[in-house]
């Protein structure tokens, strides 16, 4: 090759190559991977889908998912607090106390994240501390088909008619335990004063065929028809709903009772503005929407709901102010005692 040639090539090839790669390299969080704990199955496959996918494809920024169950990623994340493994914890209502006590998370207000602007009022239950995303509500359920006579109230499952036909979950699942709350705060309780819940229990016990801790297996039950009526999820009533079960969601008479999923900064971080960027895509009417589209839980933010899907969303437009509000500092202290004292008088 004559030298001339040679060094037209030279000059010419980076302005040719270089136009992709500094494009490539120009991706704010290009060689940044964030990891955060994942609740694995559908839940972590609409995360990336509508969560990470879009933040690689704009900002260049890698998310890592380590599913596992959020008691073991708390107790992982507390066990590593000089160097944690986690950039960001997913994390519910009733573990957020446990991460603020260890001082394992940061407070996060609206002036560094704008879109805390789309929460809807009172889903913040920690001050500054979580950032809801997600509501699961506890509700009632019972099958219309083979139900003599509907439930409106957490009252009418100690009528006799129900005489071994109910599902129970035990306090170990936190929809048991809000449904031991309900029991207690519609006859007169409180969570300073559950004698009301336990001897509401104790009347209704004859009616309860099956106390399990596991969501799948009342879920089976209830589809087995082996019980025909139970406190349960929002989102579980309507996967049986779109199976073609007869299964009803009742908003009781006495309220609501909710947990939300949170998504928390964890101290330490080494990449503060990924995480920002990554909750920002969070709360995004993509995301949300997509979250609640496929498992029909409510949304903590403002999105606007299809009028499809807002129909079999409990826990939106007006009944949003059924929601009871939940000590969950208090609850979290409470919850072995309660345990305890439930398994007694189940025996």
């Amino acid at each position: 090759m004559k030298r001339r040639s040679f060094l037209k090539l030279a000059v010419s090839a980076p302005a040719v190559l270089g136009v992709p790669y500094v494009h490539a390299n120009s991706k704010r969080f290009a060689g940044v991977t964030l990891n955060i704990n994942g609740y694995g199955g559908d839940y972590s496959r609409l995360m990336t889908e509508y969560v990470a996918k879009p933040l690689e494809a704009s900002t260049g920024l890698k998310v890592s998912y380590h599913n596992s169950t959020v008691s073991a990623a708390v107790a992982k994340l507390i066990a590593s607090k000089e160097n944690p493994p986690l950039d960001v914890i997913m994390a519910d209502s009733p573990n957020i106390p446990e991460l603020i006590k260890a001082d394992v998370v940061d407070t996060i207000s609206v002036a560094e994240l704008p879109a805390i602007g789309k929460l809807l009022p009172g889903v913040r239950q920690f001050g500054d501390y979580g950032i809801p995303f997600l509501t699961n509500a506890v509700v009632l359920t019972y099958n219309t088909k083979l139900s003599k006579q509907p439930v409106t109230s957490y009252k009418d499952l100690a009528d006799p008619v129900w005489a071994n036909r109910l599902g129970w979950l035990s306090p170990e699942n936190t929809a048991g335990l809000l449904s031991l709350l309900a029991l207690a705060e519609s006859n007169g309780g409180s969570l300073d004063d559950m004698e009301p819940a336990f001897a509401t229990l104790e009347a209704m016990k004859g009616n309860i065929a099956a106390v399990t801790p596991a969501t799948v297996n009342l879920l089976q039950l209830l589809e087995q028809e082996e019980v025909l009526a139970a406190p349960f999820w929002d989102g579980r009533i309507y996967s049986m709903r779109a199976k073609g079960l007869p299964m009803a969601t009742v908003i009781p008479e006495e309220g609501i009772y909710a947990l939300y999923n949170h998504l928390l900064p964890v101290k330490g971080s080494r990449h503060k503005e990924a995480v920002l960027v990554y909750m920002e895509q969070a709360l995004s009417d993509t995301a949300v929407n997509a979250l609640v589209d496929f498992f029909r839980y409510a949304p903590c933010t403002d999105v606007k709901l299809s009028p499809e899907v807002a129909s079999e969303v409990a826990v939106y437009g007006e009944n949003r102010n059924k929601v009871n509000p939940v000590d969950w500092d208090k609850v979290s202290q409470m919850r072995g005692e309660l345990l305890e004292r439930f398994n007694r008088a189940m025996r």
